[in-house]
């Protein structure tokens, strides 16, 4: 008894089992593909962009950091000098015996030489009347400046009181005081010393910051109400810097009373002659009132582009320190990375279309060309020339499909045969 054997028949299901195999094929080769190097783009892109922010952030910590504590160096050294000044005999002398004319060579010559340093502009002393009696410069003498902070607080026994930032009214220059009382062995004050000092010392600091941590770094020094009294933006560059709103202007309005304040005592001349400019800076506005916002990302005086920021506090004077960079700087990798991403997945992807396409012509081709024999071949049309010469699965079906053609012709002979016998 012969054994039937029944064919199962092959079917498919989902969307996937309709499509044309050339279809399929390119779908498969993209999805193999693009999808590891789109995951893999996705993943390690944002991550190295995270690394080198955080890379940068330490960057300008530490550059922030180091230049905040030159600052306060600075103003640490001048304070001490000043105190030990006023403490020297030759003045006290002099500021008992204001009249005495060998007690006024004697100090005036002191001056002279304590002033001979880098950035002083002048050492001087005043009564307690406010008036400069006595100078190293000469343009000092007779003024009176009752009105400065440096001048109030030295006659309040504040020894080694540092002012804010301002521009003299002798030289029109921005330039910081240093100031201490002179007392007499009663300890009753008898005069005041106050040295001036060109703001340059502390430009210097801040403009030795430009481009420090990357392309586009630049310090700004804000005092505690967020006026700004140097930025590294003027390296190179004072005239310009000094007559914009790069200087002396306030990152946010400032109450009413400070300004007030400001305004009356003619502290920055010109540029705080009847109110305080405002070119406003949010996002540092918001990390000084905050207080313990180290970085953060912000706008910045010189672009639209976004910053990333570092900022410390001073202890000797409330001022901040910030340090601020742009974020391409920082991320230009990680953005060279996406881009080489974006061009190698296209790149791959239209190799891989095109590999696909080549793959699916070099299968589809000759099946294609047997299903059309085999459509003859049903049609009666048996001598249907099969020219296909390969040794894969394709050649296996042309062979199958031509014994399956000389069969059907073998068999029609023997029916042929039949009846012409019968």
């Amino acid at each position: 008894m012969t054994a039937m054997q029944s064919v199962q028949p092959i079917s498919g299901k989902g969307v996937l089992a309709n499509w044309r195999l050339a279809p399929k094929l390119l779908t498969a080769f993209l999805a193999v593909v693009i999808i590891p190097l789109g995951i893999f783009a996705m993943i390690s892109v944002p991550q190295t962009r995270d690394a080198l922010l955080e890379q940068g952030a330490t960057t300008l910590m530490s550059h922030t950091s180091s230049t905040g504590n030159a600052i306060e160096q600075y103003l640490l050294r001048h304070r001490e000098d000043i105190v030990a000044n006023s403490l020297l005999p030759t003045f006290q002398n002099f500021a008992i015996n204001p009249k005495d004319a060998q007690a006024q060579a004697t100090a005036l010559k002191e001056l002279k030489i304590l002033s001979n340093k880098k950035f002083y502009e002048s050492i001087a002393i005043v009564n307690t009347d406010g008036t400069i009696i006595l100078s190293s410069s000469d343009a000092d003498v007779n003024t009176n400046v009752q009105f400065r902070p440096y001048f109030i607080e030295a006659m309040k026994a504040n020894a080694g009181y540092i002012s804010d930032p301002s521009v003299s009214v002798v030289t029109n220059q921005p330039a910081i005081f240093f100031s201490a009382p002179i007392l007499d062995s009663g300890g009753n004050i008898r005069a005041v010393i106050r040295s001036r000092l060109s703001l340059w010392g502390i430009w210097e600091l801040v403009e030795g910051d430009k481009d420090v941590a990357g392309r586009g770094t630049y310090g700004l020094l804000l005092d505690d109400q967020g006026i700004r009294l140097a930025t590294s933006l003027s390296k190179n560059q004072r005239d310009q810097v000094e007559g914009s709103l790069l200087l002396y202007s306030a990152i946010a309005p400032v109450p009413a009373d400070v300004e007030k304040s400001i305004v009356s005592e003619k502290r920055f001349g010109n540029a705080t002659s009847s109110k305080v400019q405002v070119m406003a800076i949010p996002d540092v506005a918001n990390a000084i009132a905050t207080h313990n916002i180290k970085t953060f990302e912000t706008t910045s005086d010189n672009s639209p582009e976004r910053h990333y920021a570092a900022m410390t506090t001073l202890s000797t004077k409330p001022w901040h320190y910030v340090l601020m960079t742009p974020l391409s700087t920082f991320t230009s990798t990680a953005d060279t990375l996406r881009t080489i991403s974006i061009f190698i997945v296209v790149v791959v992807g239209a190799l891989t279309a095109i590999l696909a396409i080549v793959l699916a012509r070099q299968i589809t081709r000759p099946i294609i060309q047997l299903t059309k024999i085999a459509d003859r071949i049903s049609l009666g049309e048996l001598d249907a020339k099969i020219d296909i010469d390969r040794k894969d699965e394709i050649g296996e079906l042309a062979e199958a499909i031509s014994r399956m053609q000389a069969s059907l012709q073998a068999a029609i002979e023997r029916l042929r045969a039949r009846r012409s016998a019968g």
